[in-house]
């Protein structure tokens, strides 16, 4: 049975433990703040300093981390299934497979997710390295999973859309004044697009709750992750909005505090919904 590695980025937010676990290779992301570098900081502490700054940026894995990656695990045998967040947040997954296209026994999965969403396809790509598939049936699964995989992610605030140069100072100065609240989706596309607007963080739940029902109609929920950047009145609403609409109760290990990368994307007080369907 030829060997398998499982290869992901550093926004999957996989704890250490985790790592051990499924034996992932990880590739990091980094987040610039003021002319400072961060590669692994706490999430909490990264979030403080994004308060204060008045310049922030992230970059992909470079070329060359994908080929130092690639090239030491297929030396030792391995065939490598590498797991990436969606496109509509960076472009890693194309550096990845720019890279893997050198290599006949690489494959490259675009999870059109990100964060805890990631560790879904990380999941089940273990179990079938357990159950002996082969690396293109892998493949071919995990590409059908994401079907099977929704994301939603809120925004709180619109401060960092107009540092970030994505949002005219103008409509960010008047989305803070009317209080309002974003809720974007991912598609299949992996375009990051707005779905609702709301005012308030109870309408803005109320949105999530409802967008959910129409999406999950006649599918069977498997898991649902919380993720956030500093969110905790948001997660308490939607744990108990998530029980009462769907009879769902979150698991506290399935809510985490969203990495550097992804909360310089998104901003203090933004809430992702990841959701795995059965």
């Amino acid at each position: 049975m030829k060997k398998i590695k499982i290869v992901t980025d550093s926004t999957s937010d996989l704890r250490k433990e985790e790592i051990e676990k499924y034996g992932v290779e990880v590739v990091y992301l980094t987040a610039l703040i003021d002319g400072v570098e961060y590669r692994e900081i706490d999430n909490t502490e990264y979030i403080y300093k994004l308060r204060e700054a008045k310049n922030f940026s992230t970059s992909q894995p470079s070329v060359g981390q994908f080929m130092e990656t690639y090239e030491k695990w297929t030396k030792e045998g391995y065939d490598i299934i590498s797991i990436h967040l969606t496109p509509a947040v960076s472009g890693t997954y194309s550096t990845a497979v720019s890279v893997a296209n050198d290599y006949k026994n690489v494959k490259v999965i675009d999870t059109t997710t990100s964060s805890r969403g990631m560790i879904y396809f990380i999941k089940d790509a273990y179990k079938y390295i357990q159950e002996g598939k082969s690396l293109d049936e892998i493949y071919k699964l995990l590409q059908e999973k994401r079907e099977k995989v929704i994301t939603y992610v809120s925004i709180d605030k619109l401060d960092n859309l107009v540092k970030g140069g994505r949002l005219k100072k103008t409509v960010g100065f008047m989305g803070g004044l009317l209080n309002l609240k974003i809720l974007t989706k991912v598609t299949e596309n992996d375009e990051l697009v707005p779905i609702e607007k709301v005012r308030g963080k109870k309408k803005l739940v109320q949105a999530i709750i409802d967008n959910m029902k129409k999406d999950l109609a006649g599918q069977e929920l498997k898991t649902i992750s919380l993720v956030h950047a500093l969110s905790d009145e948001y997660i308490k609403l939607l744990r108990i909005a998530l029980k009462e609409e769907f009879g769902y109760q979150i698991k506290d290990e399935d809510i985490e505090i969203v990495t550097a990368v992804i909360s310089t994307h998104v901003g203090e007080g933004a809430v992702g919904i990841l959701i795995e369907l059965k």
